[in-house]
C-alpha cells in the first residue's frame, strides 16, 4: 500500500503541493520557493501592482531582492509560514491535485 504525501496548499506559480512557503495578501496567492516569490514580486513591480504603496515605483525597482522581500513582509503583502497540520477534508498531492472529503 502506497501512502500519498499530503500538502496543505498549492503553489500558484508551479502548481505543485506545498507545506511551506509564502502567503500573499492573507491567502489570495501562494509561492513555494524564494526564487518564484522574488520573481512574482518583481513582476508585480513591473506591472504596477505594488505602486500603490510607498516608497514608489522607482525605489522599488532599485531594491535588491532581499530588500524587496523585506519590504513586502514589512508592508503585510506576504509572509512565510510552514503548515504542520494538513486538513484531511481538503488537501493536495505533490502534483497539486486537490482532494476533498
Amino acid at each position: 500500500m502506497v501512502i500519498m504525501e499530503k500538502f496543505a496548499r498549492r503553489c500558484d506559480v508551479t502548481g505543485r503541493g506545498m507545506n511551506e512557503g509564502w502567503v500573499w495578501m492573507e491567502g489570495v496567492f501562494y509561492t513555494s520557493t524564494i526564487e518564484n516569490t522574488i520573481a512574482e514580486l518583481r513582476k508585480d513591480v513591473d506591472d504596477g501592482a505594488l505602486y500603490f504603496v510607498e516608497p514608489g515605483s522607482d525605489k522599488l525597482l532599485e531594491m535588491s531582492d532581499q530588500e524587496l522581500l523585506q519590504y513586502a513582509y514589512d508592508s503585510d503583502i506576504l509572509y512565510y509560514t510552514e503548515w504542520e497540520e494538513i486538513d484531511d477534508d481538503c488537501y493536495y498531492d505533490a502534483e497539486g491535485n486537490e482532494y476533498e472529503n
